[in-house]
């Protein structure tokens, strides 16, 4: 498995939320863990977004796992930065998309589909969930 690029927030010298985009064989993988709290996300992610856009292109990929399992919470302003790296993996990279998210966490699933942008058709036909339950 190869890390093509990784992007986290810092709050009081810990590191509460990192998010990473790996490659194994020709499945691209995106972790997302922890929790995103501070006004400006944007001011910690957005190098992770641009090696995004630079790296996402020059793969052969067949297909992504987007894993929330383990992002417990995410604040409205963390909300478009997520938009930000879902829009990127769906722009970017061809294939099916499997969302990993925790089965009855209203967050995961009642926001985790409007930040997806399921309502529009050619999203909605490559995604699919996969529900885990909580541990």
């Amino acid at each position: 498995m190869k890390v093509l690029t990784y992007g986290e927030i810092m709050d009081g010298g810990l590191s509460v939320f990192h998010s990473v985009a790996k490659l194994d064989d020709r499945h691209l993988i995106l972790t997302f863990e922890g929790v995103i709290r501070v006004d400006n996300p944007y001011r910690y992610l957005h190098t992770y977004l641009e090696e995004l856009a630079k790296v996402l292109p020059k793969q052969k990929i067949s297909d992504t796992t987007m894993d929330f399992v383990k992002m417990r919470f995410c604040n409205s302003n963390g909300f478009y930065v997520i938009m930000d790296i879902v829009d990127a993996v769906y722009n970017l990279v061809p294939g099916p998309v499997t969302v990993r998210r925790i089965a009855d966490d209203d967050w995961q699933c009642e926001t985790l589909p409007i930040l997806l942008n399921l309502s529009e058709e050619h999203i909605s036909a490559r995604t699919k969930f996969e529900d885990i339950k909580a541990s």
